[in-house]
């Protein structure tokens, strides 16, 4: 990480107490940085520019985008969210209202905020935040950037393939879902990255800071899946009239491949790419290859 003063992150969390801030080494407040996160978040800000705002994915944080906000904070400021529940905020321990619509909720109140529309880039879960924010907020939105989106529902069932994918995805949420019952979280958070990753030991094959990263939230694999995802279909899509990026990984699993792929289909003048030598965990997989795509993207907006 750069430890070059005014390039490292300025950590902002809103807790009940109030703001609370606090900087690592020598860094600066950049003089347009947001004034607090909404309760319940945590944010990073870095660098001066246009924003770029980056949600992450199920057990994820704002730690899993640091060597992409390196990059992108030569041009524009990022700032990184933690969502609700996720580390560096207090983690669900009772019965918890987490969707989709909620989390985008959290989003668009930071994003209004701002004053102004920003760059909005996620990954898995967190691209499914950011496009409901894009359909429903879209004068939150300069740009979309969607890496490896989650919403099944705007594939057609007939596509080759898919039907076995979503049986495979029902049987690991099953299972996810009775380890999380027997208090075995870190057991349903390694099989989740293991199924999302298209491979047994998929989450030992992740660097050890992710992998400990990944167990720091793994209070949030049981609410993640408690509630269904909105069923989001093409015809919704057709309708985003915003310049959207969709990427996916080189190796990813059959499910995100037709995922993205149907997704850039039903955005009119969508961009594809797709991140060499990585598979769903693209954003730590490869950082310097998603952060080179989205940096050109985002460079023409």
């Amino acid at each position: 990480m750069d430890a070059t003063p005014g390039r490292l992150p300025l950590v902002i969390a809103a807790v009940t107490s109030g703001l609370v801030a606090t900087a690592r080494c020598n860094t600066r407040t950049p003089s347009n940085a947001p004034l607090r996160a909404p309760e319940g978040l945590t944010i990073t800000v870095r660098g001066r520019g246009p924003d770029v705002v980056l949600i992450h994915g199920a057990l994820g944080d704002y730690r899993q985008w640091e060597a992409i906000g390196d990059v992108l904070s030569s041009r524009y400021r990022v700032i990184a969210v933690s969502r609700r529940f996720h580390w560096p905020n207090p983690a669900p321990t009772a019965p918890v209202l987490y969707s989709f619509e909620k989390q985008s909720e959290d989003l668009n109140e930071l994003l209004d905020s701002l004053h102004r529309p920003v760059h909005l880039v996620g990954h898995s879960y967190g691209a499914g935040v950011a496009l409901l924010t894009g359909l429903h907020h879209p004068e939150l939105v300069r740009s979309l950037t969607l890496i490896e989106p989650p919403f099944g529902s705007v594939v057609p069932l007939s596509s080759p393939g898919f039907a076995a994918e979503l049986a495979s995805r029902d049987s690991m949420v099953a299972a996810l879902r009775v380890q999380v019952q027997a208090g075995s979280v870190d057991r349903a958070a390694e099989g989740l990255i293991d199924w999302v990753e298209g491979e047994s030991g998929g989450f030992r094959r992740l660097p050890q800071a992710t992998q400990d990263e990944l167990l720091a939230n793994a209070a949030t694999a049981g609410p993640t899946y408690a509630v269904p995802a909105p069923r989001v279909t093409c015809e919704q899509l057709q309708s985003l009239r915003l310049p959207v990026l969709v990427l996916r990984g080189e190796q990813t699993r059959p499910w995100y491949r037709l995922i993205a792929e149907a997704t850039a289909n039903c955005i009119e003048g969508a961009e594809t790419a797709v991140i060499p030598a990585a598979r769903h965990m693209t954003i730590v997989e490869n950082p310097s290859g998603t952060a080179s795509l989205v940096l050109t993207f985002i460079g023409r907006h």
